[in-house]
């Protein structure tokens, strides 16, 4: 997929203490007059309706942009953050227009160097569609992963390119689901998993993560990468006996704190929301936040009024730990093994399904387990899987008792509820941790019960007998909001639907 293909449109991410320092941007074209200058990464971050930040790693002090690519205008000098790399927020913008940007402070800017930026808050994409674009766990593009899971990561983009290449319509929005480069989170494994894994991408459009347990490097108590425990932040450790360290995901993204791409401002880098048109988005932290019950608790009442004042047509929200799962090794009734690591997804699905639930939320994406997991349209289920009831669910969600409804073709969802008051009280859940991996085997869950939860619904593309409740293959999710009509869509590597569900307002 080229450059133009997927620059429709991108949101960015700025840490607001980095404002006022970064902001100054002068029109006076006469000092872009510079060169083009190599970097080490480049990326987007808080592209919004009116502003951008241009990040990136290299000699080059200042930028410029401009809706002409050989007359670009207006000037940046850039601000040197705490990972080492340098940005720069261009403000004044204007809603849903190409700008390209040269790094360097050049007249003229490179052929793969534009962006679009986000329509007005509330309004549709000029195209009618918001496409969203989300990969889980997919942190396996460097050395740490490459013996076993070499390219993988770069199969499941190119099976995203080939799908969006049959119909011409390009991303706008691009989430990982956490665990985004393997195997402690370090500087050197972002470099390769993520900036040398979607260079392209990640010049066009702004990512918008959130924390996996691979996040926090090695555990205190059990030393191995992805077994951390603590709630803090600076207590990150990439080798075993080095001295605890802030965590790089925090010095390499700058994610909104003061509301600065919409939504509630939520005072830390570990969680934020943002807008996209007619799309409102939620990262949650289940890694550090969850595990202190203060920190949980200022999260949830923090989710509540932020839900509280959206009016989006469409919520989605993404966290790592998935409330429901029987991946091969996260199983979210069993989580107290190994010291309790996977509590989060307890308390993540007692802490926020009824809020998910109360405040209209539709759509929610988590990773950690290697595999597809789609559940049906759920509503009030906060314990494990013996306390789901297919009957009471249909009968909730669609009126028929005797089976629930698949979303799929003329069993598609409504929006809001034909059965309890026409409320918005019911969420699709999405495990898609499988953006870098595939388990094709199950080493905690039972393997009588792996990809077998049964709030998840029947994959007919899985090819065990009986067919599984998921699919053991690497992929990654799209997923197309319009003004009435929500369609998830699981893409595999080759660029082919595996499964797909409608939302109907």
């Amino acid at each position: 997929m080229t450059i133009k293909m997927l620059c429709s449109a991108a949101l960015a991410v700025s840490a607001c203490f980095l404002l006022a320092a970064c902001s100054d941007n002068d029109n006076d074209d006469t000092k872009c007059k510079g060169d083009e200058t190599p970097t080490e990464r480049l990326f987007l971050q808080q592209l919004s309706d009116t502003s951008v930040i241009l990040k990136w790693r290299g000699e080059a002090t200042a930028a410029c942009i401009g809706t002409e690519q050989d007359k670009l205008k207006i000037f940046g000098e850039a601000t040197e953050t705490q990972s080492g790399d340098k940005e720069v927020l261009f403000t004044d913008l204007s809603p849903e227009t190409a700008y390209w940007y040269s790094i360097g402070a050049a007249k003229t800017a490179p052929d793969d160097q534009s962006f679009v930026t986000s329509p007005e808050v509330g309004a549709l994409p000029a195209d009618g569609n918001t496409r969203v674009w989300l990969i889980g766990d997919s942190g396996t593009g460097g050395d740490d992963e490459r013996e076993s899971h070499e390219g993988e990561a770069a199969e499941v983009l190119a099976g995203m390119q080939a799908y969006i290449a049959k119909d011409g319509e390009p991303v706008d929005v691009f989430m990982m689901l956490g665990d985004n480069a393997y195997s402690v989170g370090s500087d050197f494994n972002y470099q390769q998993a993520v900036f040398e894994t979607y260079p392209a991408l990640l010049k066009a459009l702004s990512v918008w993560p959130t924390i996996g347990n691979h996040e926090m490097g090695l555990g205190a108590t059990i030393p191995v990468a992805g077994f951390s425990q603590t709630a803090d932040p600076n207590s990150y450790v990439a080798v075993s006996g080095e001295a605890p360290s802030s965590m790089p995901y925090l010095d390499i993204f700058t994610l909104p704190t003061n509301g600065e791409a919409g939504g509630v401002p939520s005072g830390t880098e570990q969680y934020y929301s943002f807008d996209y048109g007619n799309v409102h988005f939620v990262s949650l932290d289940s890694q550090l936040t969850a595990r202190d019950p203060d920190q949980l608790a200022a999260m949830k009442a923090w989710l509540i009024d932020d839900l509280s004042s959206n009016d989006s047509d469409w919520t989605i929200v993404i966290f790592h730990h998935p409330p429901y799962s029987k991946g091969a090794n996260h199983d979210s009734d069993d989580t107290e093994k190994f010291g309790g690591f996977d509590m989060p997804q307890q308390w993540m699905r007692e802490a926020f399904v009824p809020v998910f639930d109360n405040y209209g939320v539709d759509l929610v994406y988590n990773g950690h387990s290697h595999s597809y997991e789609r559940s049906f349209y759920l509503t009030d289920l906060v314990g494990k899987s013996d306390t789901y009831s297919a009957a009471r669910n249909a009968e909730l969600v669609n009126g028929d008792p005797d089976r629930p409804a698949s979303g799929r073709g003329e069993e598609a969802y409504q929006q809001l509820s034909p059965t309890s008051g026409g409320v918005d009280d019911r969420v699709v859940y999405t495990v898609a941790g499988n953006g870098g991996k595939a388990d094709s085997s199950s080493s905690i869950t039972d393997p009588a019960q792996w990809l077998r939860h049964v709030a998840m619904i029947e994959q007919p593309a899985d090819t065990a007998v009986p067919k599984r409740r998921a699919l053991a293959v690497i992929g990654s999710v799209l997923v197309d909001a319009g003004e009435n009509r929500l369609v998830a869509s699981f893409i595999d590597a080759n660029g082919e639907v595996l499964d797909r569900f409608t939302i109907n307002r």
